[in-house]
Order: structure tokens, then sequence, then C-alpha cells
């Protein structure tokens, strides 16, 4: 099948020799759904130029503050506070294992902060596709959706990452793959409901291999980068902080250390979030002539979740989105 969206894979007119390129015939004019990586990329870049505000507030809300909790949380409780040297390894793990009871806090801190950023990142993702299509969601209604799937959306989760950790544990290869076939959860779960997104990233992903590959590894490599750089400058200047100032002031500059990593990562989730709906888009419609508005009713409940095939008599449209109505429906 081409990348070629929304079109049969039959030869152009009829003419032998056909090479199964895309026709040509799809103009990028939509948002979302797109054929070639080119328009791909530009696609994802536009997401961001439209929705930075309000995909970057939810953002903020829901993934930078949770993240500062917790690594302000680690930073301080769990940051070592005496000398030893590195050959101590005894030592070592007593200095910075505090407890049973801090080891828990932490744990629930962490499970917290997943649910809430696995919810803010529904509700970006649903605010992306809505004003992609034109039309509107206010904070609120952007986080009601996002926590009233939050919950089934966390347990997913937690198997994905059980899935794999369990993959770079046994053989490391396994948990790369892991990695890229589950990495369009979020917006499975947004535009279809009432399937696993877990499942469904699979099978999306290995629908189109190799051009899946190539474009999740740049969102992935983008993503494991500015978390690895950031992670590791933050924790670098939270121990030279505890090393030479008193433990007072050097809480508060962990804190303040923490905010400001936690902010620089907002950048690249913008970029990351908005390129994962774009593969999204561009697998579903290899093979279903899905486009941004459509992609967004489905979300919005106004609509199946399985596009209808050919055209719709009448032109419908189908109900749209706020601030954005879609046709009047054909009369009979």
């Amino acid at each position: 099948m081409s990348d070629d969206p929304y079109w049969n894979t039959g030869p152009p007119g009829g003419s032998p020799g056909w090479s199964g390129e895309p026709s040509g015939r799809f103009s990028g004019g939509d948002p979302l759904v797109t054929d070639t990586f080119e328009t791909w990329w530009h696609a994802s870049l536009d997401v961001v130029q439209r929705s930075w505000r309000t995909v970057g507030l939810i953002l903020l809300v829901g993934v930078v503050l949770p993240r500062w909790v917790v690594g302000a949380f680690n930073g301080n409780v769990r940051a070592p506070q005496a000398d030893v040297t590195v050959t101590d390894w005894g030592a070592w793990v007593r200095e910075y294992s505090p407890g049973l009871a801090v080891g828990l806090v932490g744990a629930v801190l962490s499970l917290a902060a997943l649910y809430v950023a696995g919810s803010a990142a529904l509700a970006a993702v649903r605010t992306a596709a809505a004003e992609a299509a034109g039309g509107f969601l206010s904070l609120g209604e952007a986080f009601s959706f996002g926590f009233r799937r939050g919950g089934t959306f966390f347990l997913w989760l937690l198997l994905a990452w059980v899935t794999i950790g369990a993959g770079l544990v046994l053989c490391v290869l396994p948990g790369l793959w892991a990695v890229f076939a589950l990495s369009l959860m979020a917006p499975a779960a947004v535009f279809e409901a009432r399937r696993s997104p877990y499942a469904r990233s699979i099978r999306l992903t290995h629908a189109a291999f190799g051009p899946a590959l190539g474009r999740i590894v740049i969102v992935v490599l983008v993503a494991l980068a500015a978390n690895l750089v950031i992670g590791l400058v933050g924790l670098l200047l939270a121990g030279i902080w505890h090393g030479i100032f008193a433990p007072w002031l050097a809480t508060v500059l962990t804190v303040l250390t923490e905010a400001v990593m936690a902010l620089l990562l907002l950048a690249p989730m913008i970029w990351v979030l908005a390129a994962s709906l774009c593969t999204y888009a561009w697998l579903r419609g290899r093979a279903e002539p899905v486009s941004a508005t459509s992609l967004s009713a489905e979300a919005s409940g106004a609509a199946p979740e399985r596009a209808p095939q050919g055209p719709v008599p009448g032109g419908y449209t189908g109900p749209g989105e706020p601030g954005h109505p879609g046709s009047a429906p054909p009369r009979p």
C-alpha cells in the first residue's frame, strides 16, 4: 500500500507498470493526515504553531508540575547527605535509600504523576485535534475529557511500562521494539475509545513498519535526548547544591532547579505530542478516508469510530466541532 491516504491503491488510469508510489492526488490540505515524510514533518510543526499555547498549558499543569513535585522529592529526600567514596557501595546505598516509608511515598507520587500525565496527554491530543479541525476546547473541557478516560489509560500505561522494562532487561531489542510499537497509545486512546490502545498502537505501527519506524525513531530520540540531558543536568546541579551549601539553601536551590528543568522539557514535549498525533493520523489515513474533522468528531463521540468508506450523499461532514459546525445532514 502506498503512503497516499484516502485513495485506492490501484494503478492510476489503469496504466501498466505502476510502481505503487503515491498518486499525488493528496494536496496536503488536511492539517493532520499526510502522505509523505516531508508533509508529515511540516504538519507536526504546524500543530505546534497552531496549538502551542493551549497544549503547552495543558502539559504545564498535567505533566510539568507533577514532574517538578516528584523531582523535588527525589532531589531532596533521596539525595545523599554525607560524602561517601564511590568504592564504598554499601555506604552509598544506605545513604541514598533513607527508608521504606520514603520509598513508598516516592512510589505513590510517581504513580500519581503517571496518572495525571497520562490524562494530560489525552487532553492535549484531544485539544490539538479539535483545533486542527477549526474548533476549540476550554481547559476545563480538555481536562474533563482526559481524566474521564485517564483511569483506563493509566492501566494500559502500566502494562506498557512493564512490557518495555521487561524487554530492556531481557535482551534490550525487545524493549526497543516495545517503545516503537506502543508509541501511539495516547492518540489511539483518544480517537478509538472502544479499542485497546495497547493492541491498536501495535497494529498501526506494523501496518507500515518501515516508514512508521523512521518517523517514530525521530520522535523517540527527541524525547529520550531531552529527558536524558535535562535530567542529568538537574541531578548534577542537585548534587552540587547539597555538596557546597547549607541544607536549607540546598533544598531551596534544588526545588528551583527542578522547576527550571521541568519547564525546559515543555518545548520538546509539545513537538513530540504533535508528531505522534500526525503519525497516528497518517497511519489511519493509509487505510481509511479520515481527516482532522472526522478524527476530532470521533474523539468527541459525535461520529462513529470508523469513518464511512466513500463519499457521503449530500456532502455531509458530521456535526463538526464547537465553533466549527459541520454541514447540514442530507435530506431523504
